[in-house]
């Protein structure tokens, strides 16, 4: 079995003739990028499977961004092609293709709670037979954008040859055989891409899929269909905490995550409660997810350091990783791509997180990040970002944007604005209302600090560090 979706079954074969079926619908040539926008259905994985059987290059977004969001990424990426949900926006310019979120299974208990929408329109998933181009290593397979380091939006080039070194490290790290996977991580993110798609379809295991995240479903789910392994972001295991009653959890042999920090009361909360504990992983989308991963299996004490940072575990197959003289852990191996899309590759392939860290008897802390991107549920924030947009609103004169810690998200988005004369408090209302229509909802200011003045250098570049005390 390939899929379970909310309890609808596909075998590999089925999935094999609708892949095909799809590949043949599709009007692309070897190297276009196609867009593909869903939540965690069938349909991705069909059509992602499609577009590299056409030799094509799959370029997964968060289905929630906006149209002006979704414009940036098919414009720098010149896509060719959009897949997309029926709720999902397109971007202006450029082919699309609907897919209905309930072709396989009915949602109707989730439409109000999750805005699905379905439509009438659908993949070619029942008639035609694609020609298969086989791919090069060095071909690429996926192009996902990152904030990066800077602040500016970056396309991660993925090849094949990448993308199935870090799908064999979770297989042979974690010894996947025909797992029943529990795919709660979103499928467009470079965590769920790796571990629960191809990771999976690489082992021969089921994808168990539920739409989107819910701490009741995942549990739910993980006791009716027996799933044995998962991996997802520190605030779905702390909801799952707050949801936990007396499901029984005794299949699932493996409970890891990665994409943000974990608390160690968080770790050592799951470890009392559900016996076993919480995996730690460290990576990014520019080492295709996995650079560090604790030992398999581990029954030792919770690895922290003096400062309390949970370890994020020992560098993987094949993967070298030193901290350089400002304190920047830098990672080279077969999962790391060469460089970011237009630009120049990274010097001797050492690729430069972004962030501080130190290696202690060969395990890795990762202590903070180097510049100010804000990691929100797993998510990046660019504070730039969101300041332009709100530089757009007639009462604001000065923005600025700062993560702030927060115990369930790792990092809250928050907005200290200075208004313009006469405008006060009563705007911020209007503030919220105006960044989620214009703005993906983990990007929306948690919070809005209406100031006097917002605090600057000399030069007028502004002091964030301020802010967050």
């Amino acid at each position: 079995m390939a899929i379970n979706y909310l309890g609808t079954r596909i075998t590999y074969e089925r999935l094999k003739e609708m892949v095909s079926s799809v590949s043949s619908q599709l009007n692309i040539s070897k190297g276009d990028v196609v867009v593909l926008s869903t939540q965690n259905i069938p349909q991705f994985l069909i059509a992602e499977y499609a577009i590299w059987m056409k030799g094509g290059v799959v370029l997964p977004v968060n289905p929630s961004y906006s149209e002006r969001e979704l414009e940036l990424v098919a414009r720098n990426s010149k896509a060719k092609l959009v897949i997309a949900s029926c709720e999902s926006s397109v971007p202006e310019g450029v082919p699309v293709i609907r897919t209905n979120p309930e072709t396989f299974h009915d949602l109707s208990e989730f439409r109000e709670k999750w805005g699905i929408q379905d439509c009438n329109e659908e993949l070619n998933l029942r008639s035609g037979k694609g020609e298969l181009i086989h791919p090069l290593p060095e071909d690429l397979a996926v192009l996902m954008y990152t904030s990066g380091t800077t602040g500016t939006p970056k396309g991660v080039p993925i090849t094949h040859a990448n993308l199935f070194a870090s799908s064999l490290i979770y297989v042979k790290w974690f010894k996947f055989q025909e797992e029943r996977v529990l795919g709660i991580a979103p499928f467009f993110h470079i965590t769920g891409q790796v571990f629960h798609v191809t990771a999976s379809i690489l082992s021969g295991s089921q994808i168990v899929a539920t739409f989107r995240f819910d701490p009741n479903l995942a549990l739910d789910t993980a006791e009716k269909e027996r799933t044995t392994v998962t991996m997802s972001v520190a605030t779905a295991y702390r909801a799952m905490l707050n949801s936990l009653s007396d499901q029984d959890l005794s299949s699932m042999r493996l409970w890891s995550s990665g994409g943000m920090p974990m608390p160690r009361v968080l770790e050592e909360e799951w470890r009392r409660r559900v016996g076993q504990w919480i995996y730690m992983a460290w990576g990014l989308t520019e080492t295709t997810s996995p650079a560090t991963l604790w030992p398999y299996p581990y029954s030792g004490e919770l690895p922290v350091n003096e400062m309390g940072v949970v370890s994020s575990g020992v560098p993987v197959y094949n993967t070298e990783i030193i901290v350089a003289e400002d304190g920047e852990l830098k990672v080279r191996g077969p999962q790391v791509v060469k460089g970011y899309w237009g630009m120049v590759e990274f010097v001797e392939g050492w690729l430069p997180t972004g962030d501080l860290g130190e290696i202690r008897d060969g395990w890795v802390y990762v202590l903070d990040r180097k510049k100010d991107i804000i990691v929100t549920s797993g998510f990046k924030v660019m504070p730039r970002e969101v300041e332009e947009v709100l530089h757009l609103h007639p009462a604001v004169e000065e923005a600025a944007v700062v993560g702030i810690e927060d115990q369930y998200r790792g990092e809250r988005v928050v907005a200290f604005v200075k208004l313009r004369p006469g405008f006060g408090e009563e705007i911020v209302k209007q503030l919220g209302e105006f960044c989620r229509a214009r703005l993906a909802p983990y990007k929306v200011p948690r919070e809005f600090r209406i100031v006097s003045e917002i605090p600057k250098t000399g030069s007028g570049k502004i002091v964030r560090r301020a802010l967050k005390t």
